[in-house]
């Protein structure tokens, strides 16, 4: 009463396991080695040997997807511990090692105004520049538009229309006054 498991295709479900977490290893060790252009390349045809035999009826897709994902994670942590080992001597330990924690205290180091936060001197004092924006000279249109208002001779239509227009008011009277006087 004590019979082997098998698959539909007629093979031990040992032999099965087995044959796809070989398959596994050696393709997760050639997408290691950069011998696919695309990780689905690797795992696809794990997929497809794993329906073919009949793994998937046996034991169930989410089972299958963990032995195929087995030595996939294990290259992948090999991957991250080599990435370590070659940016870590170059970081002082006591630096943060999140990359853009690291950017932005690059930027505060090269910043005198931050520079302080870092390097232990005293924080600077606040020396503020406040500088005056000259006054932008108003668009052709709006000039070409007050001088047709003021050629109609209507004091109160002009004195209206500056009204709507006061930013650019002290600018056109400016000009009013120098083309009429």
């Amino acid at each position: 009463m004590n019979a082997r498991a098998e698959v539909p295709s007629g093979k031990p479900l040992a032999d099965t396991i087995w044959q796809i977490e070989i398959r596994a290893l050696i393709r997760a060790f050639l997408e290691y080695e950069h011998q696919f252009e695309y990780l689905a390349d690797a795992i696809d045809p794990l997929q497809e040997f794993a329906e073919r035999s009949g793994l998937v009826a046996a034991i169930g897709q989410d089972e299958v997807q963990r032995l195929i994902a087995g030595p996939f994670a294990h290259f992948r942590a090999i991957v991250a511990a080599e990435i370590e080992a070659e940016f870590a001597p170059t970081l002082a330990p006591d630096l943060l090692t999140n990359y853009a924690a690291q950017t932005v205290m690059r930027w505060e180091l090269e910043d005198p105004r931050d520079r302080w936060k870092w390097t232990g001197e005293p924080r600077p004092l606040e020396t503020r520049v406040v500088t005056q924006r000259e006054p932008q000279a108003p668009a052709k249109s709006t000039v070409d538009a007050c001088l047709h208002v003021a050629r109609l001779g209507d004091v109160a239509r002009l004195k209206a229309w500056l009204d709507d227009h006061r930013k650019d008011a002290p600018q056109l009277l400016e000009i009013l006054e120098s083309i009429l006087c």
